[in-house]
């Protein structure tokens, strides 16, 4: 039998190894040494925890019996790569004191087309016939049915494939689901809109995009479901996303604080495969850094390859570049704003100095439940120059406080927001600001969408405040989104560290 726990180590000590320092990024450089310090954990008088090398090769061994299903490959069977080894290695190798898993949370994040789905569907079918669970649930997860259902179809096909594997556990699959008449479990699919269907007890959740899911529902309920099994495992599979309130965020921050040894969590195993920080997106030279298969499939260097230069000529494609074929964080679909260039724009703002120069504002007044916005420019000497208000209802800042999906409260008590009374905005506050403004600097027009607006600009043209209407549209935005982008890439643009200006871009743009 093949010992594919010395394969594991192999792995962990190549990726550890400085002369090695290209090929592996920081977060599985830092993976390989938690392996390897964990290895030396288990041997320690009274251990939390000890390494089964038979268990760990026993489910390697049961997935390199298994056949592809996708694709034309060299071999009717599945071979493992050493990173998918490192990975199957450790989620059953280590166990505790009663023998089960130590690890019941497991999140691989990896560039897209790098085997997650596969090696998911068949730690599933490992989960549903070898963990000697007894009725198994094995659950295939997403916020869309189709997104579910890719894991689970690609488990059911292994299974139509494989008449040793029906034999041996009573393994049938039928249209939506797969039984294993041997012991009594179950795998099946299920979206969002299904998760709160009666029966839940899930042994094995396969959660796959976690970084599509908009909120954390449908892991919640999915979590206290499986409160009744003795060793759950969560299997979480993804690929970067656009920033979002969703639970993904605050996975990915988990895992990396675990991996930097900042969290102790013993039960949380986090493999992440991602370009660094520093590293250049067109250097084809660390490209495996996200992609650990691209050393043994030259098809997907061949389709980064193509990616990258349409992302070259193309920049509403570099942030889809960026995410999916990088694993890299963005923060928006489009991937009009270069992040790395707007931070470098940060500098101060100084209102007295800006006192001396005429100045044009704009007015979003956004829903009456929502972020209120009113913002000058001032372009002094070749450089644009803004400051800004901004209003939220008190209510809105509890709401978003108690969901932690936009940090509001802590933007009010910086006084990067001003929280109004009640549940709406209100209206007379925002124009006493703009009032004010108008008397403190030479503003020459506020442009302003007429939606929600007709009491406020007239109560503020009675005032004497310039209002200009702004007709949404290519038009209208088109000549200032261009010298907007030509002003902050080129550097002649200030707007004094403003974290909510920042997150405005980072989702709205």
């Amino acid at each position: 039998m093949i010992d594919y726990t010395v394969r594991a180590i192999e792995y962990a000590l190549h990726a550890t190894d400085k002369a090695n320092r290209r090929s592996y990024g920081n977060w599985t450089i830092l993976a390989a040494k938690r392996f390897l310090g964990d290895l030396k954990r288990a041997k320690a008088k009274k251990p939390p925890f000890y390494f089964s090398v038979s268990q760990a090769n026993k489910a390697c061994a049961f997935v390199e019996q298994l056949p592809h299903v996708e694709g034309v490959w060299d071999t009717p069977n599945i071979v493992l790569h050493a990173s998918d080894i490192f990975f199957i290695c450790q989620l059953f190798g280590f166990r505790k004191e009663d023998g089960t898993r130590r690890y019941t949370t497991a999140l691989k994040a990896t560039a897209r087309k790098n085997a997650k789905s596969t090696i998911c569907a068949a730690i599933a079918l490992y989960c549903q016939t070898m963990e000697r669970e007894i009725g198994p649930q094995i659950i295939a997860a997403a916020t869309t049915g189709d997104q579910a259902r890719i894991v689970f179809k690609i488990a059911k096909r292994m299974v139509e494939k494989t008449q040793a594997l029906r034999e041996a556990f009573g393994l049938e699959p039928f249209a939506n689901a797969i039984a294993s008449f041997s012991n009594g479990g179950t795998f099946k699919a299920i979206s969002a809109k299904a998760s709160t269907q009666d029966g839940l007890n899930p042994s094995c959740l396969i959660l796959d995009e976690i970084h599509a899911h908009k909120n954390s529902e449908l892991l919640d309920v999915l979590r206290s479901a499986a409160g009744a099994r003795r060793s759950p495992l969560f299997l979480y599979a993804t690929t970067e996303g656009y920033e979002s309130p969703g639970p993904w965020h605050e996975l990915r921050d988990m895992a990396k604080k675990v991996l930097s040894g900042k969290l102790k969590a013993d039960h949380f195993l986090a493999v992440y495969y991602a370009i660094d920080d520093d590293d250049d997106e067109f250097d084809e030279s660390c490209w495996i850094k996200a992609n650990p298969l691209m050393d043994v499939n030259p098809i997907l260097l061949t389709e980064i390859r193509k990616e990258a230069i349409e992302a070259k000529a193309m920049p509403g494609k570099m942030a889809e570049f960026r995410i999916k074929r990088m694993n890299r964080q963005s923060a928006t679909a489009q991937g009009w704003i270069n992040f790395d260039k707007w931070k470098k724009c940060g500098g101060k703002v100084d209102l007295e100095y800006l006192k001396g120069f005429p100045c044009y504002g704009g007015l979003d007044l956004a829903s009456t439940t929502d972020l209120c916005s009113f913002r000058l420019v001032w372009y002094v000497n070749g450089v644009y120059y803004t400051w800004g208000r901004r209003w939220v209802p008190e209510e809105a800042v509890k709401t978003r406080t108690v969901r932690g999906s936009v940090p509001y409260q802590s933007w009010v008590e910086s006084g990067y927001i001003e929280q109004t009374k009640g549940d709406v905005i209100d209206h007379n506050v925002i124009a006493a600001a703009i009032i004010e403004a108008n008397e403190r600097f030479d503003i020459r027009g506020i442009g302003y969408d007429q939606w929600n607006a007709a009491q406020l600009v007239a109560k503020l043209e009675a005032e004497n405040v310039p209002m200009q209407m702004f007709i949404q549209g290519p038009k209208s935005y088109h000549p200032a989104m261009q010298e907007f982008e030509r002003a902050y890439i080129s550097g002649n643009f200030r707007y004094g560290h403003d974290p909510v200006l920042t997150w405005n871009g980072r989702i709205r743009t």
